[in-house]
């Protein structure tokens, strides 16, 4: 119904923006890749889904469509909400979620907030065949190492027993917070989450 929006970002919260359009103030969820690109004062394009309840009207919105797909995908899940799918899609890039479903790492999901390893099991099962290839991330092996000390660290952790998808998630995540950082620091810093 609503495929897109585009107007004047008004205000800025937690977890939704207001966008000014034509005189009126849209309410728009967005997860919190998309709220960093939004600048108040400043128009911005949202791809939008609009979710129809008993009680009420929401509006979601993401800068890009393909996290609109993850949505949509996320939402057709049995037992994932909307609300769980902005959390998933907040806690996780989408290249990410990707590669959990595709790499069978329900592990990788329960970051999110609401998601148990239930619920993230049901979803690497319902969406493991529909996922389309451009959704599906990148595959382990042919994963972007940052740094020397990145593949270093990742393959020490691998050694130690941990998935190599989450492994490699994890290790580029913090690689790219820290550069500069040893192949020992990364480590350590890894294990905290992988544990």
């Amino acid at each position: 119904m609503v495929r897109f929006l585009e107007g004047v970002v008004l205000e800025l919260a937690e977890d939704r923006a207001i966008v000014s359009l034509h005189g009126l103030g849209f309410e728009v969820f967005c997860p919190t890749g998309t709220l960093g690109r939004l600048r108040v004062g400043e128009t911005a394009r949202l791809h939008t889904r609009l979710v129809v309840r008993e009680d009420s009207l929401t509006l979601y919105g993401f800068h890009d469509p393909l996290l609109l797909e993850w949505f949509d995908l996320l939402t057709g899940v049995s037992g994932v909400g909307p609300r769980v799918a902005l959390g998933l899609l907040s806690a996780l890039p989408a290249d990410l979620l990707g590669q959990a479903v595709t790499g069978d790492d329900p592990k990788l999901l329960t970051a999110a907030p609401g998601v148990g390893r239930k619920l993230a099991e049901r979803i690497v099962l319902e969406l493991k065949t529909k996922l389309p290839d451009h959704l599906a991330g990148l595959a382990p092996s042919t994963a972007p190492v940052e740094n020397p000390a990145a593949g270093e660290a990742a393959a020490a952790l691998i050694t130690l027993g941990f998935r190599e998808t989450q492994v490699h998630a994890v290790v580029q995540k913090l690689a790219a917070k820290q550069p500069e950082a040893a192949a020992e620091e990364l480590i350590r810093l890894a294990l905290r989450e992988l544990r």
